[in-house]
């Protein structure tokens, strides 16, 4: 049985962590033990002569800090460390390196970390804002709490090797830091958006809730077009050579298109059997003015750019990847959440998700060149980029990389993540056939090429799309408004009222608080201490309703919290009553910002009164 105290913080703050922990029943683990009848908390290692303290029969501090003396860490960065082991080297790692410094422990056996949280009290670790925790297998769950690090803009990544963990099993740990890697660059731009935009997305759902509220979810189509091909269509300058193709396939296939090609497509004179957008940003408007928009649905996020939301009203589908608003408004409504679709820095990625999740087994990538042509032209001549001249690039610098029909293409930085998010995701759906028709394109991992004509000859000839517009419109007609939108956020509002008034209370409270009870002669001052004592107030706010707190979470409030991490760091004393007390009341007026940002918001949006 773990400790309690490891247990409590692995739910709150690694649930993943602590899933994949009780997977492995009570099988020990595969490299290491603690020796029953030994000192409980020494780690040994198994070998085939026997087994012997892991960490060395000398003294353990003395091997921790050779370790971390020939370190050369930067003040600002993320690192992947080799195993958790008993925690010793992490301990050392946090107490002693700068408040910038994150520690990613990738521990390859999670009966390990039971046998450890079972004899060692490790919430001191756990409960390090800079330590992240992942074990087993590398996957995206195992990297989920990166966006931490990347909302905080940490820019160096790099690995620490303990080696004797690492030894065990190199290739896992190097497989860690690689993917760690990988995942960071994905992750660091998406949170940056997520941050910088963070309250666009939810007065772009609030807004959007009019259109939206009664809009099917795009998983009511889930599994329903196998026999059906689906082809995704990007803006890259292959598009150009793609629109007879596309013709011969308005009856056969589903044709899904995002918003950079969608005029291109329309004034070819081809109808899309649905349209895609996911930015929450004024630019991708672009790609919808001037055309006609009639008939063709649309499938977004709640968070979509209001305008383009209002002129496909009424015929919309939409999905929900992270968004409380919209997982309140569900509930309150008694329907399902709203399904899933990947966001990851692409709307084509969107569009390949979508196609997957229609259970289509056929999918054709037609623009989806990911690269820039030898003339600089990286985007086809009708479309939104193609407006400010963005279609072609003077910079000629990327990765050199293998195309389809060509021997190289330049693979420019942006696009580069996008190609590795395709390769990804076509990795994982393996059981779907995906046919690469961009003759100027990157080859794309998994992905073969195929000229139209062999394109046309690998579909049924009885293959046919109308079931698709059908479902549609089926599911468009049996629409139920929701007549009450305001009071589908009474208890959001009563919530983040009390947060308000609480953390606004205390924040006033401590700026009043004289500069002399810094000293260390007032370590025991009453005052201070109450106002400590009463943060657990504003804790057990925040943690009496999880639903609410990320919708409060997920506006301003996550950016004035990055901001309050940041601006502790600098805050010391040596009164540790005053410093808690000074790091506390940036907190709470982080939490009172947020919270009246959101208050105001609703009430802009929804047209309510409420107290702010």
């Amino acid at each position: 049985m773990m400790l309690e105290k490891n247990i409590r913080l692995l739910k709150v703050r690694f649930p993943e962590v602590y899933r994949r922990i009780l997977a492995t029943g009570s099988r020990n683990p595969e490299h290491f033990h603690y020796e029953e009848g030994k000192p409980n908390k020494v780690l040994f290692a198994s070998s085939e002569k026997g087994s012997f303290p892991a960490l060395g029969e000398s003294k353990l501090d003395s091997l921790i800090e050779l370790w971390f003396a020939n370190l050369r860490l930067k003040p600002e960065a993320i690192y992947s460390i080799t195993g958790f082991g008993d925690g010793s080297h992490i301990r050392y790692f946090l107490k002693h390196s700068s408040g910038g410094a994150y520690a990613l422990v990738a521990e390859k056996d999670p009966a390990l970390l039971r046998e450890t949280f079972s004899r060692i009290d490790c919430s001191d670790i756990l409960a390090n804002d800079r330590f992240i925790l992942g074990t087993g297998t590398c996957d995206d769950n195992f990297f989920r709490d990166l966006k931490d690090a990347a909302m905080l803009k940490v820019d160096e990544i790099n690995s620490l090797v303990f080696s004797p963990l690492h030894c065990v099993d190199e290739a896992y740990y190097d497989q860690a830091r690689n993917e760690m890697i990988r995942q960071y660059l994905v992750i660091r731009p998406l949170m940056e958006v997520n941050l910088r935009t963070g309250m666009n997305l939810q007065e772009n759902t609030l807004e959007n809730l009019k259109h939206m509220a009664a809009s099917p979810d795009i998983g009511e189509l889930a599994g329903l077009f196998e026999d059906t091909p689906f082809i995704l269509v990007g803006a890259g300058p292959s598009l150009d050579d793609s629109i007879d193709f596309l013709k011969s396939m308005q009856d056969k296939a589903i044709i899904c298109v995002s918003n950079s090609p969608f005029r291109k497509l329309i004034n070819s004179g081809i109808r899309p059997h649905l349209a895609v957008t996911a930015d929450p940003m004024l630019p991708t408007l672009r790609g919808f003015e001037n055309v006609k928009l009639d008939g063709i649905p649309l499938a977004c996020p709640f968070s979509a750019y209001p305008e383009i939301v209002s002129r496909f009203s009424g015929r919309i589908f939409s999905w929900s990847t992270y968004n409380p608003i919209a997982d309140i408004l569900k509930a309150s409504t008694g329907r399902k959440q709203g399904t899933e679709i990947m966001e990851q820095g692409t709307v084509s990625g969107c569009v390949l998700d979508i196609g997957r999740l229609l259970g289509c087994k056929k999918i054709f990538l037609i623009g989806q060149d990911m690269c820039i042509r030898d003339d600089g032209k990286y985007y086809t001549d009708d479309s939104s980029y193609s407006d400010t001249g963005a279609h072609y690039s003077k910079k000629m610098d990327g990765h050199r990389l293998p195309g389809n029909t060509l021997k190289e293409v330049i693979v420019e930085g942006r696009l580069f993540v996008y190609l590795k998010t395709f390769e990804k995701f076509i990795q994982i759906n393996n059981g779907i056939e995906y046919i690469n028709l961009a003759r100027t394109g990157v080859k794309i991992e998994g992905v073969p090429y195929m000229t139209y004509e062999q394109a046309i000859a690998s579909i049924d000839p009885e293959s046919n799309s109308s079931i698709f517009d059908k479902k549609l419109q089926a599911l468009l007609d049996a629409q139920v408004s929701v007549d009450d939108l305001p009071a589908c956020f009474e208890g959001l509002i009563a919530h983040a009222e009390n947060i308000l008034e609480t953390a606004l209370t205390l924040a006033v409270q401590s700026e009043r608080l004289p500069e002399k009870f810094s000293g260390s002669n007032y370590s025991n001052n009453k005052e201070v201490l109450r106002l400590l004592k009463d943060g657990a107030k504003v804790n057990k706010l925040v943690e009496a309703n999880a639903k609410f707190w990320q919708a409060i979470l997920d506006g301003r409030t996550k950016g004035e919290l990055a901001l309050y991490k940041r601006i502790i760091r600098e805050i010391d004393s040596p009164n540790q009553s005053w410093k808690l007390a000074q790091q506390n009341k940036q907190y709470y007026w982080a939490l009172a910002e947020g919270c009246h940002w959101l208050l105001n918001t609703i009430n802009e949006k929804l047209n309510l009164r409420v107290k702010v």
